[in-house]
């Protein structure tokens, strides 16, 4: 279930290792379930509750989502040796954003707790026009 900072993109993966730390120092344990989504495997994950059996997990088809341009990663909680996604979202958010990145946990539309990601201030579509180029 562990996920790997290996692909992401390097600024992202020390401010993660950063995030991480600080976590630690509050007494949060946590492990990186997701980092680089392929868009074929974003694809996948949208399909889910729409022409795929399961809940929706995802607003974002492939190309739409950070985790595809290597700046997001999801989390879950290690809680006695037990990983959960029941665990102290609050905190977490908290300090998500203290260390600089955004948290899918304040979002309005599809909040996504376990969801942090950075995206160099840039836009979706500017991203995708930099990596066509």
């Amino acid at each position: 279930m562990s996920a790997s900072k290996d692909g992401l993109e390097p600024h992202f993966a020390t401010k993660l290792v950063h995030f991480e730390a600080e976590l630690l120092k509050a007494g949060i344990k946590v492990i990186m379930t997701q980092g680089y989504r392929s868009i074929a495997e974003q694809n996948a994950l949208y399909a889910k509750g729409r022409t795929a059996p399961g809940n929706i997990v995802t607003n974002a088809p492939g190309g739409a989502s950070w985790h595809n341009f290597r700046r997001a990663a999801d989390y879950a909680f290690v809680i006695d040796g037990n990983v959960t996604w029941d665990g102290p979202w609050d905190k977490f958010g908290h300090i998500a954003q203290l260390c600089g990145l955004e948290w899918g946990g304040s979002w309005t539309k599809f909040r996504d707790k376990p969801h942090v990601q950075d995206t160099g201030g840039r836009t979706l579509g500017q991203m995708r026009k930099l990596k066509l180029n």
